[in-house]
């Protein structure tokens, strides 16, 4: 038996291809899942959950969705409303992993699907807030991630 074994963890993404791939090739956790921030904030005010896995682009999500300040998004984007909203997709994971934070789960571990090889000072920027971060890139074997998932859910 496996640290996984019983545990539970939350994908949260804003499609099901973790949630599929993890259930079918890494079996072992309860897995539950949110397409959202917010959704993902309240699942954990009501479960133990050991783990988070994060996908870090949502642009399947309607934009009201999407958590962070559209106008600052804007403004950091030359004033262009759609580029805004582009961001605010396309980083939506740290936004969710800031949203976690600060509703008191920052215990809780996250792995976040974004690959961090060539951004070693944002990583430890975001360790900094998130000591619990891990991450592991979109191109990963199921045993790679099972492995990191035990060692994760083991410290």
């Amino acid at each position: 038996m496996t640290t996984l074994h019983g545990r539970t963890v939350l994908i949260v993404e804003d499609g099901d291809e973790y949630l599929h791939n993890l259930a079918r090739f890494v079996p072992g956790p309860r897995y539950l899942q949110a397409h959202d921030g917010r959704e993902a904030c309240a699942l954990l005010a009501r479960e133990p959950v050991a783990l988070v896995y994060l996908d870090m682009r949502f642009d399947r999500v309607p934009l009201e969705s999407l958590l962070g300040d559209h106008a600052a998004a804007t403004r950091e984007q030359n004033g262009d409303p759609a580029r805004g909203w582009k961001y605010l997709q396309n980083n939506q994971g740290l936004f969710v992993l800031d949203a976690i934070r600060r509703a008191g789960f920052a215990q809780v571990p996250v792995i976040l699907a974004y690959d961090f090889s060539r951004e070693e000072k944002r990583l430890a920027h975001l360790r900094r807030a998130n000591p619990r971060l891990n991450w592991v890139p979109d191109a990963v074997t199921p045993a790679e991630i099972t492995a990191l998932m035990e060692k994760v859910l083991a410290a």
